[in-house]
């Protein structure tokens, strides 16, 4: 049987290759994918998401829109990181148009699909945690019917890297953290920023077999791979590879 995951990101550079890893899985379903603001605008990740799935022969996979601002203030962006565009700024004139999109908000897809299976899907939280909170603030009981939820965010160790002691995830939306830490009582798995920073990835080794998996020519992302050397540095990139490795997208792969 095949494990479920629905994934909750803002796609930026290190988003993608998450969801490619889930993909690259045989024995794991995405039943769908839900954007958040982050790495860029939500226009910009909700698109970028679209990209991946249509390299990667995958846009069956339903992609839903949701919000594009932290429970308070406006969003902050990381485009310093992801490029412009959030994907590197890698000319893509085949892009998908936005149309594809689906209509329904990712919250309430959030809680059809975990209400349609409880027990059964594992939530993967790779940004803000803002459609997360929102979930379990329209169905206090939606903890209940998670199987488990992974995140990504926060610290351990007050290292930040948006803040002096601020993690990017957290600190983008610190009241929507606080919910979710409070209030999901299913099993979570957070990895924190320090435990990012001590996982190394040889990029072009691990990526370009990951692509291989999936059928893809490394080529088609050398644009996007000026990025990624920033991104290693930081640990975002290492950070993805060892909590999907480590249950996440993956065990959950």
């Amino acid at each position: 049987m095949k494990k479920l995951l629905l994934i909750d990101a803002d796609c930026g550079v290190d988003d993608a290759q998450a969801i490619m890893m889930a993909l690259a899985n045989p024995s794991v379903e995405v039943l769908g994918i839900t954007c958040t603001y982050g790495n860029n605008l939500l226009e910009n990740t909700s698109r970028n998401v679209l990209r991946v799935l249509q390299v990667c022969n995958k846009l069956e996979i339903p992609v839903y829109p949701g919000a594009a601002a932290p429970l308070l203030g406006g969003p902050v962006i990381g485009a310093q990181f992801h490029g412009e565009d959030g994907l590197g700024d890698a000319p893509d004139p085949n892009a998908p148009g936005t149309e594809l999109l689906q209509k329904e908000n990712a919250v309430t897809a959030i809680l059809r699909i975990i209400n349609g299976r409880p027990g059964q899907v594992s939530l993967v939280a790779l940004g803000p945690l803002t459609n997360i909170a929102l979930a379990v603030k329209m169905d206090p009981s939606l903890p209940k019917k998670l199987k488990n939820l992974f995140i990504m965010g926060g610290n351990t160790e007050s290292r930040g890297n948006i803040k002096v002691c601020g993690e990017f995830n957290f600190a983008t939306d610190p009241e929507a953290a606080y919910i979710v830490l409070n209030e999901y009582t299913c099993p979570m798995y957070i990895a924190a920023w320090e435990f990012t920073c001590a996982c190394s990835l040889p990029w072009v080794r691990a990526f370009s077999t990951l692509l291989s998996i999936l059928g893809i020519s490394f080529t088609e992302f050398n644009g996007v791979s000026c990025w990624v050397d920033r991104l290693i540095k930081l640990g975002c990139i290492g950070s993805l590879y060892s909590l999907l490795e480590w249950r996440c997208a993956a065990s959950a792969v």
